[in-house]
């Protein structure tokens, strides 16, 4: 038997892996009743000290309370929480209660693990409250549980696992030395455990790809709670590791991160990993750890190392932005000397493309232009998927859609975030289907006051949205082609 199927079955079968409590099961069941009460619901918290005080202390933090409210009945907690926050709740305290019974292999540093998954869950809801994701207690659970998988494993199979850990402290990558060894890895595995125990799909999902594998770099993920837990977790091995050789390094690599996947400021960021050892001691005795062993991992960032990393962060960006203007005004000076040797429509396109192309960092970049029927059509391009597109791609302009109003208005139009409720009457759904990206910007290519075509830009594989400073840098390209075909036409 393969032994990635060995393990899946074991994980569904074995006897090894606690049940769920069964206030998890009953709640779960209850809150998914429309008809169901908060004094019903409260009466079965009650039967559980544990969960009462949890639920408490949650509905009385700030986030809920504030600072002037109390609230000292379970019912008027329900209420307040809502059921969805306290299926959360429950959740969250039924996977310390399983996670705590699954301590059986020696070599397997379960304080540690323990330590690193409750920061984890605390990072992500800060993280949570920090972008308004609509549920912070669920981002903490999914921190709680992200790495689930190893605990499991190393129970399972203890002498396999050691081998594992054996490669990790060789220097190996966590998930290669997994893949080696057991043929998967401990996301597969976390989902795997996660779906016995019947978990939210949201819950799985984070489980299941919070390494992101198969995304690229700086590409969002489908699933907002996937890149909270991602950097959570980046966070957390940030400031609670044995080792500090590389830790600037990672700094700056978390900080871009949390930025381009979440959109969190340096200063933000800064303000969560400044105040994450603290939020996370705040939180130690309900799960049966002391100072002691968060004073053991922890290698917190000091006031300067804030300091540092922001200036260099800043002093990268600035030095960033400065090569791409010189390579962009390079490229334009080239453009325009070759626009002066040029003797049709299709050569100027050609040149306007690639120019564009080569002096402005885009993912993709399309050129439509007008055909027979009342259309547009995509006729050629530069970037990611643009084969899908190019002699593929066609817009009736009477149907409507943004590509359509730039070249019926001769109007410059950014798509900032198709889904927005500013976008989302605008934008066809036709579009959304050619171009499989919720950004883009689109500028009119002109000569005489007539319109020839429409540029449409966007960062395909990143999906951020076009700045106005390289939207900017389009037009001026568009312009400059637009007085070679002044002469042409």
């Amino acid at each position: 038997m393969d032994l990635k199927v060995k393990i899946k079955t074991m994980v569904e079968t074995t006897d090894d892996i606690p049940a769920m409590p069964q206030i998890w099961m009953k709640i779960r069941d209850m809150t998914q009743h429309l008809n169901i009460s908060a004094p019903g619901i409260a009466k079965e918290i009650l039967k559980d000290q544990g969960m009462t005080t949890r639920i408490l202390k949650v509905a009385n933090s700030a986030t809920y309370a504030g600072y002037n409210q109390r609230v000292t009945t379970v019912t008027n907690a329900i209420v307040l929480l809502g059921f969805n926050e306290v299926r959360n709740v429950v959740v969250g305290y039924a996977v310390y209660e399983m996670l705590a019974k699954l301590k059986k292999n020696n070599h397997f540093n379960f304080k540690e693990f323990w330590v690193h998954s409750l920061a984890t869950g605390v990072a992500a809801r800060m993280l949570a409250e920090s972008v308004q994701y609509r549920n912070s207690e669920e981002a903490f659970v999914a921190g709680l549980l992200h790495d689930v998988g190893k605990l499991v494993i190393s129970q399972l199979m203890p002498k396999e696992y050691d081998s594992v850990l054996l490669r990790i402290r060789g220097g190996m990558d966590n998930l290669e030395a997994e893949n080696e060894i057991l043929h998967v890895d401990h996301q597969v595995i976390g989902a795997w455990v996660a779906e016995r125990w019947h978990f939210p799909e949201v819950l799985v999902r984070a489980v299941s790809q919070h390494h992101r594998c198969e995304l690229e770099e700086r590409q969002k993920s489908r699933s907002r709670i996937v890149d909270i837990i991602a950097v959570a977790n980046e966070m957390v091995h940030l400031i609670f590791s044995s080792g500090a050789k590389n830790k600037m390094k990672d700094a700056m690599f978390c900080q871009s991160n949390a930025q381009s996947l979440l959109s969190i400021s340096r200063e933000r960021w800064s303000h969560i990993i400044r105040n994450l050892a603290t939020n996370v001691r705040s939180n130690i005795e309900e799960y049966n750890l002391k100072d002691s062993d968060i004073d053991s991992l922890l290698t917190t960032l000091e006031e300067d190392d804030c300091e540092k990393l922001q200036s260099e962060k800043l002093y990268k960006e600035m030095n960033h932005e400065l090569s791409e203007k010189v390579q962009e005004l390079s490229v334009l000076n080239d453009f325009s000397a070759a626009l002066l040797d040029v003797e049709n429509f299709k050569q100027v396109q050609t040149l306007l493309l690639e120019n564009i192309y080569r002096g402005i960092a885009f993912s993709r970049i399309l050129l439509f232009v007008p055909v027979k029927n009342n259309r547009l059509d995509a006729t050629a391009g530069f970037g990611a998927d643009i084969e899908k597109c190019v002699g593929k791609s066609s817009i009736k302009i009477s149907e409507g859609g943004v590509i359509a109003k730039c070249f019926s208005d001769g109007t410059v139009i950014n798509v900032l975030n198709a889904a927005s409720h500013l976008f989302s009457d605008v934008v066809s759904q036709h579009e959304l289907n050619l171009l499989r990206c919720s950004s883009f910007a689109c500028v009119p290519l002109t000569a005489k006051d007539k319109v020839l075509g429409v540029i449409v830009v966007d960062n395909h594989v990143a999906e951020a949205p076009v700045s106005d400073q390289r939207l900017s840098a389009v037009v001026t390209f568009c312009n400059q082609a637009s007085l070679a075909l002044k002469k042409l036409i």
